[in-house]
């Protein structure tokens, strides 16, 4: 051959860069690493940049939805790195719900620390995880699938970085535990299987301690698991199962399930006092007020079409599934069947192309493991639907998208590049999808701004959703005292009633929203309304002292003192803390001359706050009626000295029973 020639195939030859040529006994060239495989080696820097493009603009985003339960409102949070002891030994990642989550948890509060509570830090954080997020999604598709070409993985990668589906998971700073449970879970994945192959301690030490910081940033990364024996298999050379595997896979899945009882007992023994809380649980999950036990399964396989269909066509995004988004499906709906089958005949290609070991069949397995916490088939989610829940299946369905675009494309898996007009053309029309995806995910996290933009902007979507059209209602009424145009504050309280009405009439059972619009009917003199609406929430939930109060308020405010007592004296009783409580009750014993009760109650209230210039106030009142008149002088000047306005205070300086005790008081002096 001649030697240009020679040369020249040595220049467009591509091998490994350890390879050396030899021609007729001479080291003629080391070729260098392909145009395409440089590019690879770029791919995950670009995925980091390009999910930090993506929610940069969220960074100047304030707190927003659920952020108030685990960060402004939480008490081991705020505290900041002196909470950390609590946040790690006791439950306290949601009030009011039994979580344990205290790797986020613990982030949050050191942040809180660190930038004094600024949610822009969070946003920051969140972003930052997320891309890491996603350079571990194309790392765990080279991983399983090392024998294929970079493309897939790197495709896969960036479908699930652009999906819009996403966007509650970045965009929320409290579900950073989802970002968090993905990156330790698939890493714990890795780290198992490579200490499964290479039998090293460390490793196994390494894994586990991914697994463990995964399940503590939320359980559900416990599905991600029994995955390790799958990835190992799908990485093994033949089809054969080797004691090793075999015997591990049966550890790992007794480990999975003995996790999962025991996440479901320790979400399941709470405080007594939790049952109150019960209404909201029914609202955010439907399956929990149906009347309809036999609608459950059959609606909860119909989700699943929800959630394909979201994840092709993520339009509308919403935050909130409760009572009654999603419609109840029956076992003779045409819908119900057509699911059936299609999931029937899923896994009947699952199961006959297992031993081909091609991508789809793990993605469909990898879905499946990773959803079936959140399904309702096996156990009641939090939630009847949310786009979180997605965040970790997605993996799965990324991968079946991007092996469904490579088959449309007539591409090899292992392809590097793209060959043909038809793989150009498919792989063009797949690059339109993810443009729109990535600009729809930027024009979706924009309603996460704060409280107000995110119900704005979504209660179109929500309108037969019972919570969704109370948090409307609660965020108008915020509005109204906002405002100063008195023609604003009236349009924005009966939008307010309206939202209100609309959430009794899709969820009648609804206390908090029976409770906000009596306040509103009492505020506009409407009583008779506002007295059924405080019954009715009575009714409803009879241990709550906010409906004896605002009964015993209203009855105080129409001058009707005996109903009022009782209701009031209810309201402490169940809730010893009410400081509001205890200035009505003093008040309503003064009006109907309850001097005795009067002395009583403001002592003891006066121990509970001692700050409270009313309570104080009322205890003035009771001195001057007992004709004390030094201490009603003293205290009722105390009074004034802080609340110059208070007209009890000023009622007892300006007796002249009082001025006429001082004046002979002070001509005793001499």
């Amino acid at each position: 051959m001649h030697r240009g020639a020679a040369l020249s195939k040595v220049k467009d030859f591509e091998c490994s860069p350890d390879t050396v040529l030899v021609l007729g006994g001479v080291i003629v060239a080391a070729p260098t690493i392909g145009r395409e495989q440089q590019l690879a080696k770029w791919f995950p820097a670009l995925l980091f940049v390009l999910a930090c493009l993506q929610y940069c603009n969220t960074v100047t985003y304030d707190y927003a939805w659920d952020d108030k339960l685990v960060i402004t409102a939480n008490t081991y949070t705020t505290r900041g790195l002196k909470g950390l002891p609590d946040i790690f030994t006791k439950r306290v990642s949601i009030p009011y719900k039994s979580e344990y989550r205290p790797v986020p948890q613990a982030l949050h509060a050191i942040e809180y620390d660190l930038f004094r509570g600024s949610p822009h830090a969070g946003h920051a954080f969140n972003i930052l995880w997320y891309a890491c997020a996603c350079v571990l999604v194309y790392a765990f598709g080279r991983f399983v699938f090392f024998q294929l070409g970079e493309l897939f993985a790197f495709l896969t990668a960036v479908l699930f970085l652009v999906h819009p589906l996403h966007v509650e998971v970045v965009a929320n700073i409290k579900s950073r535990d989802e970002i968090l449970a993905l990156c330790f879970g698939l890493s714990g994945i890795m780290l198992l299987v490579k200490a499964l192959e290479q039998k090293r301690w460390l490793l196994y030490v390494g894994g586990v301690a991914c697994f463990l910081a995964a399940c503590l940033s939320k359980s559900n990364a416990v599905t991600m698991l029994p995955l390790v024996p799958l990835v190992a298999w799908f990485r093994s050379p033949g089809l054969k199962v080797s004691r090793t595997l075999a015997a591990s896979g049966g550890i790992l899945a007794a480990c999975t399930l003995a996790l999962v009882a025991l996440i479901r007992h320790s979400q399941t023994t709470v405080s007594p006092d939790l049952a109150l809380h019960l209404n909201s649980s029914v609202l955010n999950n439907i399956f929990l007020w149906s009347a309809h036990t036999e609608t459950i399964k059959p609606t909860a396989l119909v989700i699943i079409a929800r959630y394909v269909r979201l994840f092709l066509y993520p339009h509308p995004l919403i935050h909130q599934y409760g009572y009654d988004q999603v419609p109840l499906n029956h076992w003779a709906d045409v819908t119900t069947w057509l699911v059936i089958a299609g999931l029937a005949g899923l896994a009947l290609f699952v199961y006959r192309a297992w031993k081909r070991k091609i991508p789809l069949s793990f993605a469909v397995v990898f879905f499946a493991v990773t959803y079936s916490v959140y399904s309702n088939l096996l156990f009641f989610a939090p939630d009847t639907m949310a786009d979180r829940y997605m965040f970790i299946p997605s993996v799965g369905l990324a991968m079946i998208a991007v092996y469904a675009v490579f088959k449309l494309a007539s591409l090899d898996l292992s392809a590097t590049a793209l060959s043909g007009t038809r793989a150009r053309v498919v792989m063009g029309l797949f690059g339109i999808v993810l443009a729109a995806y990535f600009t729809r995910t930027v024009v979706g996290s924009r309603d996460w701004q704060n409280d107000s933009t995110l119900i704005h902007n979504r209660i179109r979507y929500m309108q037969n959703n019972a919570a969704a059209q109370a948090i409307y209602g609660y965020t108008l009424n915020k509005e109204r005292y906002e405002t100063a145009s008195p023609e604003l504050k009236e349009q924005r309280q009966v939008e307010a009633m309206k939202a209100f009405t609309d959430a009794i009439r899709i969820y009648p059972d609804f206390q908090a929203a029976w409770m906000a619009i009596g306040k509103l009917f009492a505020e506009r003199g409407i009583y008779d309304k506002a007295e059924l609406a405080f019954f009715k929430a009575q009714r409803l939930e009879p241990l709550s002292p906010d409906s004896y109060y605002c009964l015993g308020a209203l009855y105080a405010t129409q001058q009707d003192t005996d109903l009022a007592i009782p209701y009031l004296e209810k309201a402490v009783l169940l809730n010893p803390q009410m400081e509001e409580a205890y200035e009505a009750l003093g008040k309503a014993y003064l009006s109907s001359n309850n001097i005795e009760n009067l002395g009583s109650m403001t002592a003891t209230a006066r121990k509970w706050f001692p700050d409270n210039t009313n309570l104080e106030a009322l205890q003035a009142s009771y001195s001057f009626r007992m004709r004390d008149d030094a201490r009603a002088f003293e205290l009722a000047r105390d009074v004034l000295s802080k609340d110059p306005q208070n007209t009890l205070a000023l009622a007892v300086l300006s007796s002249p029973r009082v001025q006429a005790s001082l004046t002979a008081g002070s001509q005793k002096v001499p």
